[in-house]
């Protein structure tokens, strides 16, 4: 099993040189800079999630390929212990599990928050936190960024976007944790959770992102009532899956009864599968009934049509 390493074992530390960052990344130096200057580099296109269109900006080819390569360096190192998207064994599952249990909570998310992460703020990142040499972080923020930003449909979007806020995520944990208040991160989302916990934490947030130029927004602050922390619902000491995923579920299995004939069933029913997994893993109180549903979806399958 591959393990972590501190930020100073990473090979991108200390960088020196383009040549040697041409070398780390597999490709050759006039290559890796002629891809930043690539009007055709990316795909861009729009997606319709949740009722809302977004552009999509996607690496694609040779750039695909680097993005990769620096994901493998970048996903190895050590994350804070804050620290939940883009981290193994972590996830938005065990985001919310911190939160469980720790009284009352605080949410928040930054606002768009790839397009609103500058070459800049990239650039610097790769300064400060790697230490590399000035052309080189030039460079690095060159590959990571699309017209100035951080893409929005790139593998290497997260830990860009976070390295180059890190300092200010940084000071904010060891803040809260100073007031025996609990943070984690999720992408953009921002969670904070504890006895202690007053609607005014929420300012110090503020502050540090409007420093930068970004802004926060979605603030709820939840008191004895249920919350609602990366897509899961904690009450109490509990995770319980979302009525609407649950609902999700039923409506994927009625679709799968409705029509014996309809060619897409296998992937239907492979999709309903992968929901019911997933929401077993979040809410416990719900597994039997999940397992229900896996046998009755195992049995529509087995029918023939007509």
């Amino acid at each position: 099993m591959v393990k972590n390493y501190p930020i100073d074992q990473c090979r991108l530390y200390r960088c020196s040189s383009k040549k040697k960052l041409a070398e780390l990344l597999g490709i050759d130096r006039a290559k890796l800079i002629a891809l930043t200057k690539d009007p055709t580099a990316y795909r861009i296109f729009a997606r319709r999630t949740n009722g809302k269109e977004r552009v999509i900006e996607e690496p694609r080819g040779e750039l695909r390929r680097v993005h990769d390569r620096l994901l493998a360096l970048l996903s190895r190192i050590d994350p804070p212990s804050y620290l939940h998207s883009g981290v193994k064994r972590r996830s938005y599952i065990s985001n919310a599990k911190q939160h469980a249990g720790g009284g009352r909570i605080l949410k928040t998310d930054v606002s768009k928050f790839y397009p609103s992460t500058t070459h800049h703020q990239v650039f610097v990142g790769f300064l400060r936190e790697f230490c590399c040499a000035g052309d080189v972080a030039k460079l690095l923020a060159d590959l990571c960024t699309y017209q100035g930003h951080v893409p929005t449909g790139s593998p290497i979007s997260m830990p860009a976007a976070f390295f180059a806020h890190k300092q200010a995520l940084d000071a904010l944990h060891r803040r809260m944790l100073g007031q025996n208040i609990t943070m984690t991160v999720y992408v953009d989302d921002i969670t904070l959770s504890g006895e202690s916990l007053m609607r005014q934490h929420f300012c110090p947030i503020k502050k540090a992102f409007a420093a930068i130029g970004m802004r926060v927004h979605k603030t709820r602050f939840f008191g004895t009532e249920p919350a609602s922390v990366t897509g899961v619902i904690v009450k109490g000491d509990e995770i319980l899956l979302p009525n609407r995923r649950h609902q999700r579920i039923i409506e994927g299995i009625r679709l799968l009864a409705s029509d014996d004939a309809n060619p897409d069933r296998p992937s239907i029913a492979g999709t309903l599968l992968g929901q019911i997994n997933e929401a077993a893993n979040v809410d416990s109180t719900c597994r039997a009934r999940l397992l229900g549903y896996k046998v009755l979806i195992s049995k529509l399958l087995e029918r023939s049509p007509g």
